[in-house]
């Protein structure tokens, strides 16, 4: 039954529907429709949002915070209750009470060790408190830091007790500074438990000593940084974990113990007060709704989620809109293609933008035909004479240079300078033989020992021309020597440093290096020059790993400026990499505006080695 009713509304109502939303007769009629689309979504999700997910959540965020000060203040209260606990639990052990109380040496001596054990176990597993201390009246102390006795003494003071240390009831002094930080005190009277030392009064003081800073702070972690837990006594503020501002304190003092909202500037707070078991005293918790309002992720990412699903909406009826374009455009295709051979003409298409195109076209394809019938006449014609004469053309490049000459030229010239002492002119002419040789002989792929060799020639040339302009660094592994490599690849990377890096300025030095890592040679030429700025080192990335057919488009427009040469240079070096050592093969740049530049290039050992057909290929 529901699989019919499935299919009637399916092929009655929705496929009725989608044939109209997605069918259309003219591009701009289905680009409003799909905005319209679009703008109704967008205006849907962002009123769920407003009005349903947003309150709901500010909710939600509202009952965690009154919780969350519900267990802050529980923490609090069982920070207290655990430390007292373990102070009076300290406190009447007979070895406290016969430390603190025996007349007689020899047992207060003895019962010191068993006090200090005990101290030892309840600084291991007790929690909240700084220290706990003991006086007793025969002017004897127990600590657990060895610290703390005279803050307890000043709070004894303080409190103003019967002779200024019996009392009956325990009591917490007023917040205290000792040593730049504040403290809160719990007294609580010991009266003797051993024989011989039973009196009416106490004779020991008991101290737990808090930090308010690690009372507060540790134990109770805010939800932002504008929150604040505060301890108030009878309206009198003990302690707050940050500073409140004047109109905060002010708003405080005029907060209800019931009312969970304040107003303090012209900001909103949350407010939670939380009445503790110490008689008078209250927890209270605020935090700015603002700030508790932007965190909450959940929210965002909701959000996100649901323009997501907006803009997928969106895509999907475009993706409609282009399908319909691309049908039509694919007919007219594929009747363009039996014009050309049948003679067949191209019939309108639904969408009126293109009906003026289909009428172009048939105009064009009359005149085409006859168009096509004259060129072909001359077609071949053509070609042979093109072929002829580029083979005329081969044949005059290849006359203009005889290399046996050249090469015997430059030895005359290196040995009537080596016979006339002329070094500089011989390791001139040296060097550039060395090259001209390389350049012309050298196969497509070398070993990185002949190219290196090859960029020695260089740099003898261009010290030569250039001396102490710059020093030459080497840090060659020896099994990268042998690793194959394209020639003439070197020598421009290094070009580019000699010519580029050091603006004229001397003492300059470039780097070389050759290492293997993970089966992969790494050849690195650096140096200390000018640099290049981000933005430019940008620029120059984008235009190295653009695809061929972009950098042939811009390469004649822009071979006159110097950048474009770098560029159009180091990307003919990365396309020859990945065309010859496939994907594995890169180039890498880094760069540093005035302080240095390095090229790296990386190069696979699967890929490629000297002894496959691939190899030979390239070298024939």
């Amino acid at each position: 039954m529901i699989k019919k009713i499935y299919k009637k509304f399916y092929h009655q109502f929705f496929c009725p529907i989608a044939k109209k939303m997605f069918r259309i007769t003219s591009l701009s009629n289905g680009l409003m429709r799909s905005l319209g689309i679009l703008l109704i979504t967008l205006m849907l999700v962002f009123g769920y949002f407003v009005f349903g997910i947003l309150p709901q959540t500010q909710q939600q965020a509202e009952a965690n915070f009154a919780q969350y000060a519900v267990v802050s203040a529980q923490q609090l209260e069982e920070r207290f209750n655990s430390s007292q606990e373990a102070a009076q639990n300290a406190a009447y052990s007979t070895v406290t009470q016969k430390f603190l109380l025996s007349n007689i040496p020899r047992v207060v001596i003895e019962s010191k060790t068993a006090v200090l054990d005990m101290f030892s176990y309840i600084s291991v597993y007790g929690s909240g408190f700084q220290d706990i201390v003991f006086l007793s009246d025969r002017e004897r102390k127990l600590s657990m830091t060895n610290q703390y006795a005279d803050l307890v003494k000043e709070a004894i003071k303080l409190m103003d007790f019967e002779d200024d240390f019996h009392f009956s009831k325990a009591v917490y002094s007023p917040v205290m500074y000792y040593k730049e930080d504040k403290y809160l005190l719990y007294l609580f009277p010991v009266y003797g438990i051993i024989d011989g030392y039973r009196y009416d009064y106490n004779p020991i003081v008991g101290a737990v000593i808090y930090r308010m800073d690690n009372l507060m702070d540790e134990m109770i972690g805010m939800q932002s940084e504008d929150s604040a837990a505060i301890l108030v006594d009878q309206d009198n503020l003990l302690y707050s974990n940050r500073a409140l501002t004047q109109q905060e304190t002010a708003a405080l003092k005029n907060t209800a113990a019931d009312e969970h909202e304040m107003t303090a500037g012209d900001r909103q707070y949350l407010v939670e007060t939380i009445q503790l078991s110490i008689p008078g005293w209250k927890l209270i918790m605020i935090t700015p709704e603002d700030s508790l309002f932007s965190s909450m992720p959940e929210a965002r990412y909701l959000l996100l989620w649901m323009m997501l699903a907006a803009m997928v909406l969106a895509g999907l009826l475009i993706v409609g809109i282009l399908w319909s374009v691309r049908r039509s455009i694919m007919r007219m295709t594929a009747e363009i293609r039996l014009a050309g051979s049948d003679g067949i003409k191209v019939s309108p298409p639904q969408i009126a933008e293109l009906r003026p195109i289909s009428e172009a076209l048939n105009l064009a394809m009359d005149d085409l035909r006859q168009a096509t019938e004259r060129e072909q006449r001359y077609a071949q014609a053509e070609y042979e004479a093109r072929l002829s004469q580029i083979r005329t053309e081969m044949l005059a490049y290849r006359s203009q240079i005889n290399p046996h000459f050249l090469f015997n030229t430059l030895e005359t010239v290196r040995s009537l300078a080596h016979r006339y002492g002329a070094k500089p002119v011989e390791q001139l002419v040296g060097g550039m033989s060395q090259m001209f040789r390389y350049s012309l002989y050298a196969p497509m792929i070398v070993q990185l020992e002949d190219e290196l060799g090859h960029l020695g020639a260089y740099f003898s040339v261009m010290d030569t021309r250039f001396p102490n302009r710059f020093r030459i660094l080497e840090d060659i592994e020896p099994e990268t020597l042998g690793w194959p490599i394209l020639s003439m690849l070197l020598q421009p990377l290094a070009e580019n440093a000699v010519r580029h890096a050091f603006n004229g300025r001397r003492n300059g030095i470039i780097l070389i290096q050759a290492f293997i890592r993970e089966k992969k040679l790494h050849v690195r030429i650096a140096d200390n020059g000018v640099g290049i700025g981000q933005q430019q080192l940008d620029q120059l990335l984008n235009k190295i790993y653009r695809d061929d057919a972009e950098a042939e488009k811009e390469m004649d427009a822009t071979r006159k400026s110097q950048q474009a040469k770098i560029s159009i240079g180091l990307s003919n070096i990365y396309h020859r990499l990945r065309l010859t050592f496939g994907q594995g093969a890169d180039l890498r740049l880094r760069s540093r505006e005035g302080y240095y530049t390095v090229v790296e290039l990386i190069i696979p050992q699967e890929h490629l080695s000297m002894d496959n057909g691939f190899t030979s290929f390239f070298n024939q």
